[in-house]
């Protein structure tokens, strides 16, 4: 069938491959679900992970040439069975992977209701990947979003099944900027906010006096994150979404509003857990309701 034969790859993320070859065809598998075969490679340690590797890519060239396997069967997979299966890696921030399974959930939902489950990979179009991404009334910022979560999921069903991205030529929705205009009375603003809310209060003077971003790196601020004499902040590359060490100085109008307690202590919680991911987000809508 001039195949070549099925070798072991190991990306930048310590993750094994095996690529094999079917009448010219490149395919590119992480375990070995696809094919009916019951072995995975990156579910174990790293240096069980090779050994497993090295298994899966002898039991393909063991199909291969006992004729079991074909150049169809990467791309009939069902579509159903890829979605649910397919996970981001592990390095992917946590607000991504949430929003990315939203949207997840919602096509496994679609291709259900309108009898999609069991195409085949091969034969989802962009005619139906479209009607997925029109299927619901919502903003161009959210249809873009799906788009670029689906093509993604996608682009590696092509590399891993051979099979063609339906979500890649579909245009994205052009958005509408909204102008953002700055408070006129700032001082009188944090003074209503005070009374409402005191955590919202120093987060907003942090996020104002400092620049910091209030739902992660202020919601995370530790006492250990200050300087003893409370005059800077510093937060190392992973606590930030620049990925690069900040040192920013601490304004004496914000310290003051400050009673310093433990070096591990959330300076919001006073333990050693923060608030949830969206716990500003919903007094910020409460403060805008009432005001």
């Amino acid at each position: 069938m001039n195949n070549k034969a099925p070798r072991v790859v190991k990306d930048s993320k310590n993750r094994f491959y095996v690529i094999y070859y079917l009448n010219g065809i490149r395919n590119r598998v992480s375990s070995g679900s696809s094919l009916g075969i019951d072995i995975h490679p990156n579910k174990v340690h790293t240096s069980e992970g090779l050994h497993l590797a090295l298994k899966l890519a002898l039991s393909i060239h063991e199909k291969i040439e006992a004729r079991e396997l074909t150049s169809e069967n990467s791309s009939s997979t069902q579509l159903q069975f890829a979605v649910t299966v397919f996970n981001l890696p592990e390095h992917y921030k946590l607000s991504y992977k949430k929003a990315f399974s939203i949207t997840k959930r919602r096509f496994l939902l679609f291709i259900n209701s309108t009898n999609q489950s069991k195409f085949k990979l091969s034969n989802y179009t962009h005619s139906e990947a479209s009607s997925f991404l029109h299927s619901k009334l919502i903003t161009p910022s959210s249809f873009n979003t799906e788009r670029k979560h689906m093509s993604s999921m996608f682009s590696q069903f092509t590399r891993m099944y051979g099979c063609t991205n339906p979500f890649e030529k579909i245009r994205k929705m052009k958005e509408k900027p909204s102008l953002h205009k700055s408070f006129k009375d700032v001082n009188t603003l944090l003074e209503d906010i005070k009374l409402f809310n005191e955590n919202l209060f120093l987060c907003c003077l942090l996020t104002y006096g400092c620049l910091l971003r209030p739902h992660q790196e202020i919601r995370s601020l530790t006492w250990g994150d200050i300087s003893d004499d409370m005059s800077f902040i510093s937060l190392s590359g992973h606590r930030n979404k620049s990925g690069r060490n900040r040192i920013v100085p601490l304004p004496e109008f914000i310290s003051k509003h400050m009673q310093r307690g433990l070096h591990t202590d959330n300076i919001f919680t006073g333990s050693d857990k923060p608030f949830n991911g969206g716990y500003f987000k919903t007094l910020w809508s409460r403060y805008k309701a009432q005001s």
